[in-house]
């Protein structure tokens, strides 16, 4: 392991790279990218090894999120799975942010921290390593709260460990908030969303229930979040008889806000998007059609997971890199590291494969750029229609999403720190569903670029998933 000088000495960027050929000829107006891709905000990150990504209007890379158009940064908070600190760091200093304030909170880091800082070598960095008292429970949530000058705050949710890899060679999604203001003193509002935006990453952050956050905390309380207009999705470890966590929370908000049309709400089929899969039992009615998709076929149409007490077949589709996705990628077998789906776990739930369609983004030019990102969506059969879309960190597994326990309660027991951010037609366009038509002129305010292909190619009888 490098030390923490050696780890700032860091390549510059390519001649070829993203940082070379677009960020060092767009810095200090990434203000008017992120105007320009609303009302969604939401990106994907460049693929260094193919240029057509550079030119898209929705790609980001993480130095832009440090643009000083943005903002007079003051401090950041990065709560997230994997840090590379010396790449991180990196990126502080080639977009003139040197020095400033940061708090850390991580799982895995390729630093000792507590070494630098005995060092000194890291002073205006404050960091806790986040332990989980479960085999399979993870910090994996990854967000981050910029802080500026004027009191206002930026909150980021995305699906890319604070490493050099999954900004340059993964596919992944990233959400930019607007800036959101301090609260005037003559607003006597909580300064709460018609999304519960800011009651919902409060408790995210006090659910990790560390001193380090307090000042965070306090910034939240402050500022006004009556702007969001995405609902905050959270998972955290524990036993929660409330619907609060994680799959439950999610079918209670699809409940109220969710738009199906009556005649065919069985007709719009579910896509869940990830890259990995835990253990989902022998059977395909063991978790996933039984909780998982009952939670999310929910709906303002009364109930659409049932008809006369019988369940009713809702379309499931899973998009995951099949082995060719992978071996016809940029670079090979080394793309499948981001693909840690266990072998031994698929040969227990074969059933599984029916389901499962391959990774295409021809339209977004990431086809052969893996993707770590994580979806999950509605859509029409005629895959022009959209109910509604959740970019988040959380991959298809019990862990992430909780499981309904043996017990009287029936509490929903969650495993890992997750975060995602929802987005519904009501709140985001003022209108139904979203449109994903591809034939549609792209510059309507109305139009959700999604980061696959539609319609979807299920795995041929001789594909297989990566595992590893």
């Amino acid at each position: 392991m490098a030390s923490g000088s050696e780890s700032l000495k860091r390549k510059a960027p390519g001649p070829d790279s993203y940082m070379d050929k677009v960020w060092r000829n767009t810095r200090g107006t990434v203000d008017l990218k992120l105007q320009k891709s609303e009302p969604f905000n939401i990106f994907m990150s460049p693929i260094d090894s193919d240029p057509a990504t550079y030119s898209e209007q929705l790609t980001l890379s993480f130095p832009e999120l440090l643009d000083v158009s943005l903002g007079t940064l003051t401090e950041s908070l990065h709560i997230n799975f994997m840090v590379e600190l010396g790449w991180l760091l990196a990126q502080y200093i080639i977009t003139d942010q040197k020095g400033k304030k940061m708090t850390l909170l991580y799982e895995h880091c390729d630093e000792d921290l507590s070494e630098l800082d005995s060092k000194k070598k890291i002073p205006n960095i404050k960091h806790k390593k986040i332990l989980n008292k479960n085999t399979f429970g993870h910090q994996h949530s990854k967000v981050s709260l910029f802080a500026y000058a004027d009191g206002s705050l930026r909150v980021v949710v995305m699906t890319a460990n604070l490493c050099e890899d999954d900004w340059t060679k993964y596919t992944q999604g990233i959400w930019v908030s607007q800036t959101f203001p301090l609260k005037k003193e003559d607003n006597k509002s909580d300064g709460n969303s018609k999304t519960n935006f800011k009651i919902d990453i409060l408790r995210y952050l006090k659910s990790f229930d560390e001193q380090l956050l307090s000042q965070w905390i306090e910034k939240v309380e402050k500022v006004d979040f009556s702007g969001a207009n995405v609902f905050f999705i959270p998972s955290v470890p524990g036993k929660h008889k409330e619907q609060l966590w994680g799959h439950l929370y999610l079918q209670s908000i699809l409940k109220k806000h969710a738009h199906l049309p009556e005649r065919e709400p069985s007709d719009w089929p579910i896509i869940a998007q990830c890259s990995s899969l835990g253990s989902l039992g022998t059977t395909e009615n063991e978790w996933l059609k039984s909780e998982f998709i009952k939670s999310l076929s929910a709906s303002t149409y009364c109930d659409t997971t049932e008809i006369d007490n019988k369940p009713i077949p809702i379309p499931f589709n899973l998009i995951y890199p099949t082995e060719k996705n992978v071996l016809n990628s940029w670079n090979g077998p080394l793309d499948g590291a981001c693909l840690p789906y266990n072998k031994k776990v698929h040969t227990k739930q074969l059933w599984l494969k029916k389901y499962m369609c391959v990774w295409e983004s021809c339209f977004r030019k990431r086809s052969k750029a893996m993707p770590h990102l994580k979806t999950y969506c509605r859509i029409s059969s005629c895959c022009t229609k959209m109910s509604w879309f959740l970019l988040t960190s959380a991959n298809l597994s019990k862990a992430a999403w909780g499981r309904k326990l043996k017990s009287k309660d029936e509490s929903n027991y969650i495993m890992a720190q997750e975060a995602g951010v929802l987005f519904l037609p009501n709140f985001v366009t003022e209108t139904d569903t979203f449109c994903i038509d591809e034939t549609k002129p792209k510059k309507s305010k109305e139009y959700f670029s999604l980061p696959f292909d539609l319609p979807l190619t299920q795995y041929s009888d001789t594909d297989q998933p990566w595992t590893v």
